[in-house]
C-alpha cells in the first residue's frame, strides 16, 4: 500500500518551500522529508504533485473536522485510511471512474492486493491510463508533442507533466476542458454587500464577476428571479494563468430549472471569480452578494450578524416575529429544526418594499434552496412546501429595494390547537466563543412550567459557592425543585461510593444482590448494584487510587447533598459543597482509566452509554473526549444515537485545548452539531470564557452549545476530601444538574425540547472573551 515515501518528492517539496530548502542547504535540516513529517504535514504543505491536502480537506468535511480537532493530518488520514476507503487525493483522480474503466484493477482492489491510487501512482500513469474526466492522456500527448517526446524517453508520464508543469502553463488536459479567460470581467472590488441585476446569453461567454476579500469571510452568493435555466460557479485562479478551468472551481450550482441558486462559503483572503452561464437562451437574474469578515482564529460574528442565522429552535408550534430590513443590507436569516416529517407554511407580510423569501436546507457544508417566493412589489410572500423531513432549515428574508418592516410567520402542520409563540425581538444569538450563553436554571425551569419570567433571585444559602449563584440554582430550589427522582449517569473514572456528601444519592439496582457473583436481574451484568465498571469488567465502579478523583468531583457538582458546612480553607473560611440537583440519583459508570488504548476507551464509553440508558438513566454526563491525534469516536456516536432515540439527554464537556488554539469542541462534544446532545464550555467567576475552554466554533452554524462555571470549582474528592479543579469537565455537570431540575419539573420533556428551552433562556449578559 502507499506509504509516506510513496507520495513524497524531495525536489518538489524543496522547490515549493524555499524556507525549507534554505534550512536543508544550511545543514539545519537533514532533508525536506524530515521537515514534512515533523512539521509540514501539520501545516498542510503539499508533499508532491500526488497529494493535495487543501483539495482533500475541501472534498471530505469529516476529515477536515478531525484535522481541526488535532486528531490527524490530511496526509496521515489518506495514508492510514483514505486510500483504502477509495477517497480521491487530487482533483484529477476519480477512484470510481478509474476502477470502472479498468476492471482488471478493480479485481485487484477488491482482493485487497493494492489500492486504486496505489496502482495509478506506481503503474497506471506509466501505462498511460487516464485518472479521471479532467485528464485525458491521449488528448494531452496528441496536442502537446513536446510532452510526448519526453514521455517516449521515459523521463516523465503525461499526467505527471500536467501536474508539475501543464496546469501552470495553461495547457488543455481534455477536449472538453475549455478554460474561461479573464479578459472581460466586471470588477466588484473588495466585496461587501452588493445587489445587482444582469443578463447572460447562451451565444456569448459566461458573465464573469471578480471580487476580492482582504480577510477570511463568510460569503453568500444568491442568484434569483431567473427567467430561464442558468448555472453559477465560483472560481479562484490558483495557478495565476488568467484562465479558469474545472479544477479551479470552488463551488457551483448546476441544477436545471429557474429556481434560485445559493452558494454559501467561508473563503480565505484573495481574488475570486463568479461565472454565470445561460443554458438554453438569454436569461435575466438578480444577484445578491454578502460577506461577514471572520477572524483568523475565533470568528466573532456578534458584531456582524447579517449572514449569521438566528436560531428559532425546534419548530413545534406557530412562530410569529416582527423585524425590519434596511436597504442594501444582507438578508435576515432564521434557522429552525424539525424533529419529525412536517408540512410547514411560511408567510411574509406587512411589507412596504420589495422583498424575496427563500426556504433553505442546511448542513455543515452546504445550503440548498428548496422553495422561493419572489412576488414583485410589497405583496405578501408565501411558501407552502410539501412535507419537510427531519433536519435543519433556514428562512432567508432578502431585501430587493427600499427599507421595510415585516412580519414572518412559520406554521407547522401539527395540531389545530397548538399555541402561537410571538417573538417581538429576534431570538438569542449564537456566538462562536460561548454558543448561546451561560445556562440559567431559574429561567429554564420557569419556562418548563410555562411561566413567562424567570424565578426571582433569592439569597444563596450555600456558603462560598459562586457557581451556584452564577447559574441561579437557589431560585429553583426555593420553588421545591432539587432533582429528586431524576437519574444522572456519570460516565467517567471510578467514584468514591463512601463519600459522606454523596452517600444516599447513588443509584441502586434493587433487583441485584451485591457481591453474590450472580446476575440476579438478568441484565447481563453481574453484581451491578450501584453501576458497572467497563474498564475492569466488574460490578464495582468505585475508584482504585486516590488520584482517580475526576468522577467523584463531577458527582459532587451534580448531586452533593445539602447538609451544611463541609470544611474550611484559607485560614478558616468555611465552605459548603452542594450539588445543583442535590436530591438527584447518581449512577456511577466507570469507563476511563489512564492505561487505556483508544479502542479500549471508545468501546468502554460506548458500552457504558448503552448500559446507562438501558438501566434508567435520563441524563448522561460525559466529561471526557478523545486525545489530539486520535480518530473520531464513531462507536460512541452510535451509542449516543441509541440514547437519543430513547429520549436520554447527553451533556458533553467541550474540551480543554483552547489554549492550544482549538477552534471547536473535541469529540464526542462535537456530536452536539449532529443533534446528539449539548456541548458545554467553561467560564470563570467573572463570566469570562476560560482560555483553556474549546469554543463552539463557526463551521457548523448554531447548535446546542452553552457555558457554565468551570474555573476554581470546589467539590468532593476521594477519602472524604474536597478540592478545587478547573476544566470544561467541571462545567458539564452544572448543566447536567440544571437538566435534572428541568426533568423533575416535567419528566416527559424530550431532548430536543430540553435543548430548545436551555438555548432560549441562556444568559448572554456580561459574558467576556
Amino acid at each position: 500500500m502507499l506509504d509516506a515515501t510513496s507520495l513524497f518528492n524531495e525536489s518538489y517539496y524543496l522547490s515549493h518551500n524555499p524556507d525549507v530548502m534554505a534550512e536543508v542547504s544550511a545543514g539545519i535540516l537533514t532533508s525536506g522529508f524530515k521537515h514534512f513529517i515533523d512539521v509540514g504535514q501539520f501545516e498542510n504543505r503539499q508533499p508532491s504533485a500526488w497529494f493535495d491536502p487543501h483539495f482533500y480537506l475541501a472534498l471530505y468535511p469529516d476529515v477536515k473536522v478531525a484535522v481541526n480537532q488535532g486528531q490527524t493530518t490530511a496526509f496521515q488520514h489518506f495514508i492510514e485510511a483514505g486510500q483504502f476507503e477509495n477517497r480521491d487525493p487530487i482533483t484529477e483522480f476519480f477512484t470510481d471512474i478509474y476502477l470502472e474503466r479498468n476492471p482488471d484493477i478493480a479485481t485487484a482492489v477488491t482482493g485487497d492486493l493494492l489500492t486504486a491510487y496505489e496502482h495509478f501512482v506506481k503503474l497506471g500513469q506509466g501505462e498511460g491510463r487516464s485518472p479521471g474526466p479532467n485528464f485525458d492522456t491521449t488528448f494531452y500527448l496528441t496536442h502537446h508533442p513536446d510532452v510526448a517526446a519526453l514521455v517516449r524517453t521515459g523521463q516523465i508520464s503525461a499526467v505527471e507533466h500536467y501536474l508539475l508543469f501543464g496546469t501552470s502553463e495553461g495547457r488543455a488536459a481534455t477536449e472538453h476542458n475549455p478554460a474561461l479567460t479573464l479578459n472581460e470581467t466586471l470588477e466588484l472590488g473588495v466585496l461587501g454587500t452588493r445587489h445587482l441585476t444582469g443578463a447572460t446569453d447562451i451565444n456569448i461567454s459566461p458573465q464573469l464577476y471578480r471580487f476580492r476579500l482582504d480577510s477570511p469571510s463568510q460569503v453568500s452568493l444568491l442568484l434569483s428571479r431567473l427567467s430561464d435555466d442558468i448555472e453559477v460557479t465560483l472560481y479562484q485562479d490558483h495557478n495565476g494563468n488568467r484562465a479558469l478551468d474545472s479544477t479551479e472551481a470552488i463551488a457551483s450550482d448546476t441544477e436545471p430549472g429557474t429556481r434560485a441558486k445559493l452558494l454559501n462559503q467561508v473563503l480565505n483572503p484573495g481574488d475570486y471569480f463568479l461565472a454565470i452561464a445561460a443554458q438554453n437562451e438569454a436569461t435575466s437574474y438578480h444577484l445578491s452578494l454578502s460577506t461577514v469578515p471572520l477572524s483568523n482564529s475565533y470568528p466573532n460574528l456578534t458584531a456582524n450578524l447579517e449572514l449569521y442565522p438566528q436560531n428559532l429552535g425546534s419548530l413545534s408550534s406557530h412562530i410569529l416575529l416582527s423585524n425590519a430590513l434596511e436597504p442594501n443590507n444582507s438578508p435576515d436569516i432564521y434557522q429552525f429544526t424539525l424533529e419529525t416529517t412536517t408540512p410547514v407554511q411560511i408567510e411574509l407580510n406587512g411589507l412596504t418594499a420589495d422583498v424575496d423569501l427563500f426556504l433553505v436546507q442546511n448542513s455543515p457544508e452546504t445550503a440548498q434552496i428548496l422553495a422561493e417566493s419572489t412576488t414583485p412589489g410589497n405583496q405578501t410572500e408565501t411558501i407552502t412546501p410539501t412535507a419537510l423531513e427531519p433536519g435543519t432549515y433556514s428562512v432567508w428574508v432578502e431585501p430587493i429595494e427600499g427599507e421595510t418592516p415585516y412580519q414572518l410567520s412559520l406554521v407547522p402542520d401539527i395540531s389545530p390547537d397548538s399555541e402561537t409563540r410571538t417573538l417581538d425581538l429576534p431570538p438569542p444569538l449564537f456566538d462562536p466563543n460561548f454558543g448561546f450563553g451561560l445556562v440559567n436554571a431559574a429561567a429554564a425551569v420557569a419556562r418548563v412550567l410555562g411561566e413567562p419570567t424567570p424565578f426571582p433571585q433569592v439569597p444563596n444559602p450555600i456558603i462560598n459557592n459562586y457557581a451556584l449563584d452564577a447559574i441561579n440554582a437557589p431560585a429553583v430550589w426555593n420553588r421545591g425543585y432539587t432533582g429528586e427522582g431524576v437519574v444522572i449517569a456519570v460516565l467517567d473514572m471510578g467514584m468514591d461510593l463512601t463519600h459522606r456528601d454523596l452517600q444516599g444519592n447513588f443509584w441502586v439496582n434493587g433487583d441485584e444482590i451485591p457481591g453474590n457473583g450472580v446476575d440476579n436481574d438478568g441484565n447481563g451484568f453481574i453484581d451491578d448494584f450501584h453501576g458497572y465498571d467497563f474498564v475492569d469488567g466488574n460490578g464495582n465502579p468505585s475508584f482504585s487510587h486516590s488520584t482517580e478523583r475526576h468522577a467523584t468531583h463531577l458527582a459532587g457538582i451534580i448531586g452533593a447533598q445539602r447538609n451544611g458546612i463541609d470544611g474550611t480553607f484559607n485560614g478558616g473560611i468555611p465552605f459548603d459543597v452542594t450539588g445543583v440537583a442535590y436530591n438527584a440519583t447518581l449512577m456511577p459508570v466507570r469507563v476511563l482509566d489512564d492505561r487505556q488504548s483508544f479502542d479500549e476507551f471508545e468501546i468502554a464509553v460506548a458500552n457504558g452509554i448503552r448500559y446507562a440508558v438501558d438501566n434508567g438513566a435520563q441524563i448522561l454526563n460525559l466529561s471526557l473526549g478523545n486525545l489530539p491525534g486520535e480518530p473520531p469516536t464513531e462507536r460512541i456516536a452510535e451509542a449516543l444515537r441509541y440514547a437519543r432515540d430513547r429520549g436520554v439527554v447527553a451533556i458533553f464537556a467541550s474540551g480543554n485545548e483552547g489554549s492550544a488554539r482549538a477552534t471547536q469542541p473535541a469529540d464526542p462534544a462535537i456530536r452536539a452539531t449532529e443533534g446528539l446532545g449539548i456541548a458545554v464550555g467553561a467560564v470563570d467567576r467573572d463570566r469570562r470564557v476560560a482560555p483553556f475552554s474549546n469554543p463552539a466554533g463557526s463551521a457548523f452554524g448554531p447548535y446546542p452549545f452553552l457555558v457554565a462555571p468551570g474555573v476554581d470549582i470546589r467539590s468532593t474528592t476521594p477519602n472524604q476530601t474536597y478540592l478545587n479543579l478547573d476544566g470544561t469537565s467541571m462545567a458539564a455537570p452544572y448543566l447536567s444538574g440544571v437538566v435534572a431540575l428541568m426533568l423533575q419539573a416535567n419528566p416527559t420533556l424530550p431532548p430536543a425540547e430540553v435543548e430548545r428551552i436551555l438555548i432560549e433562556t441562556a444568559n448572554r449578559d456580561g459574558l467576556l472573551i
